[in-house]
C-alpha cells in the first residue's frame, strides 16, 4: 500500500500538470484507495493480497487516462509548455530565499494559484510593430495607428 501511495505521489509530481488532471487524478486515487480500505475493513478473512492486483490495475488505468486523456490535449493546445510547466500550483505564504531548493509539490497541499505565461500578460507600454506603427495593448485589445 505504501508503495502505491509513493507511485501516486511521484506520478503526480511528474505528470499531473494541467488543471483538469489536478482536479481528476487525486479524487480518483482517493476513491480507489477508499474502496480498497472498505474491503479490507469489512471482510474479516478476505483476499487482501489478491485485492491489491485490481487496485494496481485501476491505478494504472487512472494514470493512463490522466496522461492520454487530460495531459496530452492540454500539451497540444499549449496550456502546459516549457514556459508554463504547471497550470495550477501552491503559492506558499512564507518567504523562500532565491538560492534555496524549490518547494515540494504534492497532491496533498491545496492549490491556490493559477499560472499565466509571461507572453499572455497584458502590458501598457507602447511597442513598435514591423511597419513602425505605434500600438498600445490594453486588456488584450491591440490598437494600431
Amino acid at each position: 500500500i505504501y508503495g502505491f501511495a509513493m507511485i501516486w505521489e511521484y506520478f503526480s509530481m511528474v505528470f499531473v500538470r494541467s488543471a483538469l488532471s489536478v482536479h481528476f487524478f487525486p479524487r480518483l486515487t482517493f476513491l480507489y484507495f477508499l474502496l480498497y480500505h472498505i474491503y479490507f475493513y469489512s471482510v474479516p478473512y478476505g483476499y487482501f493480497d489478491v485485492a491489491l492486483i485490481p487496485l494496481f490495475l485501476f491505478m494504472f488505468h487512472a494514470m493512463l487516462y490522466t496522461i492520454l486523456g487530460l495531459e496530452a490535449p492540454n500539451a497540444a493546445r499549449g496550456v502546459v509548455n516549457v514556459e508554463c510547466p504547471r497550470e495550477v500550483y501552491n503559492r506558499l505564504s512564507w518567504h523562500e530565499p532565491v538560492a534555496a531548493l524549490p518547494a515540494e509539490w504534492t497532491i496533498f497541499l491545496p492549490l491556490n494559484s493559477r499560472l499565466s505565461p509571461l507572453h499572455d500578460r497584458v502590458s501598457d507600454t507602447p511597442t513598435n510593430d514591423a511597419n513602425n506603427n505605434d500600438r498600445r495593448e490594453d486588456d488584450g485589445n491591440v490598437a494600431t495607428g
